[in-house]
């Protein structure tokens, strides 16, 4: 299917990946207590654009050529449909710094969570984001929302101008949403979007699992490339958000051994272990050896609940897939409440730089163990 045209996928989960039945109190995963002990969070904490505070939901992407580009939400005053601009910085420095760089679109409708891809060495990326329409009378209000969509820009110059290309989902019949993409390019040199949906009433599930509980609603995807250690297989290892404790969220994982046909072994990476709390909107990222790195952030330590604004950054490391059974490290804080929305990227084989928003755009990095 060209890339002109709606590039989504639906993926189905096997018969082996259907979860239990939701228990009453949270049952955390198994954590390797080793591995946290030696994961060190530097105090380098740097600035991810020229206006230090004015950025969220920051998506990295290394180029060929080695340059690493952010793109990031910018909002003007307080108003959900006041101004937004959806920017782009550059580092050249391996992510040391980061400087403004351009524009992939503006405008006031409900229009954020960018991801960006590169899909050929020369330079030629793709931006996708949610680009919704808010009613005459309900401006500012996501109750509001009268067409969601997401849609795709593209860049053939590394990054530097943007223009669009298609839009890859799209309805208007509200208060079901399209919300978060995310793109990767396939083993095979395919393109791929997922694109979450949910109810925020009712959290219902998404079309990215088969065979779940009603109840149980995945979304916010992250996905990385490992290898598993004991078949040597390529396998993609998927993290999100769910409600297994509904209506509140935790963070569970699923792995795919077919480029993401099908997806299996789906098994909870953090759990809050304080009742009604939250934990939210991870990322994931895979190191040289294999080992995984994933970021999430959670209210799991704050006296109030009050979703999202009291949410730290913690990180949780894991090392490869073993026949598909990951085991998680406990979590540990990369930025304290309240901070928002993570990203993560590896660096290099040892180092991976975590990006969020606290007030403004930051990032620092983490070394495995």
């Amino acid at each position: 299917m060209g890339i002109g045209q709606k590039i989504l996928r639906r993926l189905g989960v096997s018969s082996d990946s259907t979860p239990p039945p939701v228990p009453p109190h949270p049952n955390p995963p198994v954590w390797n207590t080793q591995s946290q002990a030696s994961l060190i969070i530097n105090p380098d904490e740097r600035d991810i654009s020229t206006d230090r505070f004015n950025g969220t939901y920051i998506r990295l992407a290394r180029l060929a050529n080695g340059t690493i580009l952010a793109g990031f939400t910018w909002r003007e005053g307080g108003r959900m449909d006041a101004l937004r601009i959806l920017k782009i910085s550059r580092s050249l420095d391996g992510g040391q710094s980061f400087h403004d760089f351009s524009e992939v679109y503006r405008g006031h409708g409900e229009i954020d969570n960018l991801h960006i891809c590169e899909i050929s060495p020369d330079g030629h990326i793709l931006a996708a984001f949610r680009n919704h329409d808010f009613g005459h009378n309900r401006a500012g209000d996501l109750a509001g929302i009268t067409h969601f969509r997401i849609t795709v820009f593209e860049s053939k110059d590394a990054g530097a101008t943007w223009h669009y290309l298609s839009e890859a989902a799209e309805k208007s019949d509200p208060p079901l949403g399209i919300w978060e993409p995310f793109i990767r390019m396939g083993v095979q040199g395919e393109r791929t979007m997922q694109v979450t949906s949910y109810n925020r009433a009712n959290l219902v599930p998404t079309t990215l699992h088969r065979g779940i509980p009603r109840q149980i609603r995945d979304g916010m995807t992250g996905i990385t490339q490992t290898i598993d250690a004991a078949t040597g297989q390529i396998a993609l290892v998927m993290v999100f958000e769910t409600t297994r404790y509904a209506p509140h969220f935790n963070v569970e994982a699923v792995v795919s051994y077919d480029d993401g046909y099908t997806w299996h072994h789906r098994h909870q990476v953090y759990t809050p272990r304080r009742r009604g709390h939250n934990a939210g909107a991870p990322q994931i990222t895979s190191f040289g050896d294999g080992s995984l790195a994933a970021v999430f952030m959670t209210d799991d330590d704050s006296a109030e609940v009050k979703w999202i604004h009291n949410a730290a950054i913690k990180i949780c490391f894991a090392g490869p897939p073993c026949n598909g059974r990951i085991v998680w490290s406990e979590p540990v804080e990369v930025s304290p409440a309240s901070s928002f929305w993570p990203g993560i990227m590896a660096l290099d084989q040892r180092t991976a730089l975590v990006t969020y928003e606290h007030e403004g755009p930051r990032g620092r990095t983490v070394v495995r163990p």
